[in-house]
């Protein structure tokens, strides 16, 4: 089994996600449901009254493989094996139903797994793939180290390193501990990570063509491989090839039917094609079979760009009702909660979460949180320097390029804006519905 890498993207414009998301840490075992938590969902704001509960998500065969486990634990619950294996197959089940409320009995299960066996490192690694997917990148780190010191050799543990350096924003780092996972063999664990670092320092042609090889792995669960031809799709998009795109897109689905992050890819192209009630209906169902907040969110621009905004307003109410689920399960969500209250909430609330997510992940999308509040609060020469910071990688990503095209506007430097906003819609016209509008306009007021 192999695992793609962590994206925290549950409130931006997906790819991560990342990962939330930004995700993503899925873990090579001998369960045939190894996870990905690299689409695991991510918090944002406390709602009013009681949290949502995710829609009931269809019987997989990771259903089948939770209870053949807790079968073979309740005859004998010394197997350390099965308690191991049981942990990673309940991270598998939160990614295929956005459940966070699996992730306690799954950190049991590792914690047992651990006691019986303290020296396996691929309990560390279940241990380090859940504290991925909390966003707990500090300590996932710590738990990385130690698998890797106990079995050198273990890509997918050097992969949850690279992982943890990525979001700590420890860029140089993660680029050298990648070079020693992929010299352990070149699979979908290792060449997604190569990829997403490319992706960060805006080489699209090594991305593409890592992740083009990573969905050639062999003996990967179906849900995962899907998801790395939704990777491999985004960044087709981003290269331009709409067409690749559209059938990485549909290949996922042929892998698992209603495969939620690929109906996303496609409702991002329809809206870029301005085919909003098709996008509607595509995120729609994507938040319909795993209700996170990202599907929801792209739903309500969506909703709201075609001047549906009563929907639009039920939209980012329900985002508010999930969304307390993730933040009760002890989810780190600041990061993404300071976009989403940037966008949709209060400013300033969004410049403290901003400013406690980059002093504890100095990323560059931490920077863009702060960079954006600061935007939205009308400071934009305080947000131009961490505008500059975002991109100091030479990320292609349109959100963070429309962030930076909106600060030069507000500062009268139409030569940097102009080229920033085209670069965004050049590069994903549909990475929101609402951003894409407002760069279009902001585009029409801008000097030659």
């Amino acid at each position: 089994m192999a695992h793609t890498p962590t994206k925290t993207a549950a409130f931006r414009a997906p790819i991560a996600s990342v990962a939330l998301v930004l995700v993503l840490a899925a873990c090579a075992v001998t369960s045939p449901a190894s996870p990905d938590p690299s689409a695991q969902p991510i918090g944002t704001p406390a709602a009013s009254g009681p949290p949502a509960s995710p829609s009931p998500a269809p019987r997989s065969a990771t259903v089948d493989e939770i209870e053949r486990l807790q079968a073979v634990i309740d005859a004998d619950p010394s197997d350390a094996d099965a308690q191991r294996d049981l942990g990673f197959a309940l991270l598998q089940r939160v990614r295929e139903t956005a459940d966070p409320g699996l992730y306690a009995p799954a950190e049991a299960a590792f914690e047992r797994a651990r006691s019986l066996a303290p020296d396996d490192p691929l309990v560390l690694v279940g241990i380090g793939s859940l504290q991925l997917g909390k966003h707990d990148f500090a300590e996932a780190l710590v738990t990385a180290r130690r698998a890797i010191d106990l079995a050198p050799r273990t890509a997918i543990a050097r992969a949850i390193e690279v992982d943890a350096l990525v979001e700590l924003g420890r860029y140089d780092e993660a680029d050298d501990a990648a070079a020693a996972m992929l010299a352990l063999g070149s699979d979908l664990t290792t060449l997604s990570r190569v990829s997403y670092l490319a992706e960060l320092h805006g080489e699209l042609e090594v991305a593409v063509t890592a992740m083009r090889e990573a969905t050639k792995s062999e003996g990967v669960a179906p849900e995962n491989l899907a998801f790395t031809h939704v990777q491999l799709g985004n960044l087709l998009v981003y290269s331009g090839d709409l067409r690749a795109a559209a059938e990485a897109y549909d290949r996922a689905l042929e892998l698992v039917p209603g495969h939620a992050p690929a109906l996303a890819g496609q409702g991002r192209m329809a809206v870029a094609d301005g085919h909003l009630d098709e996008a509607i209906d595509r995120f729609q169902q994507a938040a319909d079979v795993v209700p996170l907040p990202e599907y929801v969110i792209a739903l309500a621009d969506a909703q709201a760009a075609a001047g549906r905004t009563d929907e639009a307003s039920r939209s980012v109410d329900l985002a508010r009702a999930e969304i307390q689920l993730f933040e009760a399960t002890g989810v780190t969500v600041d990061l993404d909660l300071a976009l989403f209250e940037a966008d949709h909430g209060d400013p300033d609330r969004a410049l403290a979460l901003a400013e406690a997510a980059y002093e504890a992940t100095p990323n560059v999308r931490a920077a863009d949180a702060q960079a954006w509040a600061l935007h939205q609060l009308g400071r934009d020469r305080d947000a131009k320097r961490w505008s500059d910071d975002a991109l100091r990688l030479g990320s292609r990503d349109p959100l963070l390029r429309f962030h930076a095209g909106a600060i030069a506007a507000a500062l009268g430097d139409d030569t940097a804006a102009r080229g920033d906003l085209e670069l965004a819609l050049s590069t994903d016209a549909g990475f929101s519905a609402t951003h894409a509008d407002e760069a279009r306009g902001l585009l029409a007021t801008l000097g030659d």
